[in-house]
């Protein structure tokens, strides 16, 4: 009996430490289209993490992101949401979203919820410099 109790103390124990690491919280950032200037071209926009955000903390378990498109007439479009560290310059672990406007994906789960997010834009056809007054938004979810 003594043994059970124990066992039932420890988990829990285990289980508020537990609960104190399973906060979840999350950012939100918008950007604004940069200009694109010839067909075949693209922009990148970033999607900082706040600057208070620690390295390595917080994990990621979802990202919603909603972009609009360049309304230059374009004929061909290619929309892709990409990660980099925190300190990094290398845009990595792209995924096409051309086909989805606005969504909630897992594509990121796990990563460090500190790096930065980037909508990638590459059109063709239609006019240039092609400028587009719309905002993309990113939302990371973490925990």
């Amino acid at each position: 009996m003594k043994n059970m109790k124990k066992w039932i103390a420890i988990c829990a124990m285990l289980g508020a430490a537990t609960q104190t690491h399973a906060v979840v919280g999350s950012w939100t950032k918008q950007t604004a289209h940069y200009p694109i200037y010839s067909s075949g071209g693209y922009a990148e926009m970033p999607f900082n993490a706040p600057t208070s955000m620690p390295t390595l903390t917080s994990f990621i378990t979802s990202v919603t992101y909603q972009w609009t498109g360049y309304g230059n007439g374009n004929t061909v479009r290619k929309v892709e949401i990409c990660y980099s560290k925190k300190y990094s310059t290398t845009i990595s672990n792209c995924w096409e979203i051309s086909n989805r406007q606005q969504d909630t994906i897992h594509n990121f789960d796990g990563l460090d919820a500190s790096g930065k997010f980037w909508i990638r834009h590459q059109i063709w056809g239609g006019t240039y410099p092609a400028i587009s007054s719309a905002l993309d938004t990113v939302t990371v979810m973490h925990q």
